[in-house]
């Protein structure tokens, strides 16, 4: 059973016994308790999600192919949501992701290289967004790659760690953030928000320049692999030769930032 059933079906029996104590002279105007009803619809369908996944299964999903592309362009803009992004799509498709109500997806080629844009609305709002509450998705691993996030409110969870990706750029409000950043080659991680917690993962054997920008409450940086070498600028002894490393750009309001 879908969560979207026993929300329409509560709302229709709340509305029917009120207007049916409306009918019997016990209640005045019906539509004096309209907008209370919807919050506690509301607050019971963001608290219903917490307590109840849908099976995997039951979740819709999209797709969409690879093609003769070398190279894609993601852009993501979310509205308030969970928001998964990892590597792990089959061969020979570019992203593989939930499909709700809420959402367009667009993708053409621009010479060899594939365009990709996901638009979608808020996930805790009944009707729009996945059966589960978290939007998921999954791109090519096959060929380089560049993201663009843009998103409100939200848990963010980036997992780049097998993705080809060069330049990431994150554009988010008040949120949670979880990024892993690529274990191979070179990238470049840009990060601007809001009130916000950042956590930058970089994994072994990756070596990284992180500068971050006045605003923080709190920074922790694991200063042995990235010690500091200026104010707001930590950076890998080996930094400018390794083969692997990546460059961050955190910019942010009252938050925290994580490195490690």
């Amino acid at each position: 059973m879908r969560r979207d059933n026993i929300f329409w079906g509560v709302t229709l029996i709340l509305f029917g016994i009120l207007f049916l104590l409306q009918e019997r002279g016990i209640i005045g105007n019906v539509f004096e308790f309209f907008w209370p009803i919807i919050l506690i619809l509301v607050g019971g369908w963001i608290v219903l999600g917490v307590f109840w996944k849908p099976a995997p299964g039951s979740i819709e999903s999209f797709q969409i192919p690879l093609g003769a592309a070398k190279s894609v362009r993601y852009k993501f803009s979310h509205g308030a949501a969970q928001i998964h992004i990892s590597g792990g799509a089959p061969t020979g498709q570019a992203l593989v992701g939930s499909e709700a109500v809420g959402m367009n997806r667009h993708s053409h080629l621009d010479g060899d290289r594939l365009e990709v844009r996901v638009d979608a609305g808020p996930s805790f709002i009944p009707f729009v967004g996945p059966a589960d509450g978290a939007w998921r998705y999954q791109i090519t691993q096959e060929v380089p790659v560049t993201l663009s996030i843009e998103a409100g409110a939200s848990a963010f969870n980036v997992d780049l760690k097998d993705v080809q990706a060069s330049h990431i750029e994150l554009k988010v409000g008040a949120s949670s953030i979880n990024v892993t950043v690529p274990a191979r080659g070179v990238s470049r991680l840009e990060v601007e928000g809001g009130a916000a917690s950042f956590n930058l993962h970089i994994p072994d054997g990756v070596a990284a320049r992180i500068v971050t920008h006045e605003g923080f409450t709190a920074l922790s940086v694991d200063k042995d692999r990235f010690p500091q070498l200026d104010s707001g600028i930590h950076q890998s002894p080996d930094f400018d030769n390794a083969p692997n490393r990546t460059e961050i750009n955190v910019k942010a309001g009252m938050g925290s930032v994580t490195v490690k």
